[in-house]
């Protein structure tokens, strides 16, 4: 008898667990809770922090079962670029760590975050750039206010740019959107518009409005700016590593190409290239030019507008970049210890783009 009450007690207790586990997993949980959610992140139906995406994707990079060894950095031009198929070409496991505008200052401080977790396993790198990468804009809140990130930056920096991050309202990154495990964007409101009937044709004619042609031809070259020191410094500390990374030059959609480049977008390009010419002296690193889509044999058709690639699109230009650039993708076999230690550049102030919206800068 007393064995048998023993038993129910047990059964009792154990369903209690149960029931308080599938409450837990239930419960709507904020990026800022101290208890970890019961449900994956990326399976969650809304993730509210002020860090925002980068938030999210440090916290994905926390839920692996092993440190990625390709990231992918970039802004939403790289968000639908493959990590599965990465690691199906490479045999290394990949993250997508593209950001809404994403900008070097974000490379510099996942890149030291991911070292600070794995200093024996560097990641090797892709990063999408464009002409107005390296345009200096306020930086994300995320990398201010998640200190994962924010401790790889000058006190100062963080400083001056506290008042403003902490200024944004708070959204809810999954509103609309979805993302895989691996950082890769599945779908979001260019999907949306898609299905509802949207056409990539309808997409250009409102990509080419007066104010985009206006930035695309304005003939603005960056020039010392901040972008531009911490993507020299990201790179000298992926060197340091024992990393070579593929820098990759993003394409638009040939008619929006064509379109931009009548206007004086030639310019843009042309000193993006001198100043990847001039860095290339002092670092080590890979560009491949895909700014034609003919170049890896994409589809004209296979953009959400006159910059946003599919991921079929994106699955193509990967395919190309580990044909042409191998060498990026070998496991570094530099031991931690001998890498350099790189500090991030002295801060000053720069005057920062706020009067374009982020979307039209990438």
């Amino acid at each position: 008898m007393r064995i048998a009450v023993l038993r129910r007690g047990a059964a009792v207790l154990a369903f209690a667990a149960a029931v308080a586990v599938l409450l837990g997993a239930a419960t709507a949980a904020r990026a800022d809770d101290p208890v970890v959610p019961a449900v994956p992140v990326w399976k969650l139906s809304t993730y509210l922090s002020p860090g925002w995406d980068r938030s999210f994707k440090c916290d994905l990079v926390e839920e692996m079962s092993s440190a990625p060894r390709v990231v992918v950095f970039g802004g939403s031009r790289a968000l639908r670029m493959d990590p599965g198929t990465i690691r199906k070409l490479t045999g290394l496991r990949a993250f997508n760590a593209a950001f809404h505008n994403g900008k070097p200052e974000d490379a510099w401080a996942f890149t030291n975050w991911l070292l600070s977790r794995k200093p024996d396993q560097p990641p090797n790198v892709i990063w999408c750039v464009q002409a107005t990468t390296f345009a200096d804009v306020p930086m994300a809140a995320g990398l201010i206010l998640d200190q994962r990130l924010s401790q790889w930056f000058p006190p100062e920096l963080i400083a001056a740019e506290t008042a403003r991050a902490t200024s944004e309202p708070e959204h809810d990154l999954l509103h609309g959107r979805r993302y895989g495990a691996d950082g890769m964007m599945l779908w979001n409101g260019y999907d949306t518009k898609r299905q509802k009937g949207n056409t990539i044709q309808r997409a250009i004619r409102h990509y080419l409005d007066p104010q985009m042609l206006a930035v695309a031809g304005n003939r603005q070259i960056p020039h010392h700016t901040r972008a531009q020191e911490y993507f020299e410094k990201t790179i000298e500390l992926l060197n340091q590593h024992g990393v070579k990374p593929l820098i990759v030059i993003m394409p638009y959609q040939p008619t929006v190409l064509s379109k931009f480049l009548s206007v004086g977008w030639g310019a843009k390009e042309r000193g993006l290239h001198r100043y990847l010419r001039a860095v290339s002296h002092r670092c080590d690193f890979k560009v491949l030019d895909l700014l034609h889509i003919s170049t890896f044999g994409g589809n004209p058709d296979w953009f959400y507008d006159g910059a946003h690639l599919t991921a079929a699109n994106s699955r193509l230009l990967i395919r190309y970049c580990v044909r042409q650039a191998p060498g990026c993708f070998r496991v570094s076999a530099v031991p931690p210890a001998s890498a350099r230690a790189v500090a991030p550049p002295a801060y000053r102030p720069v005057p920062e783009e706020t009067a374009i919206p982020a979307d039209q800068l990438e």
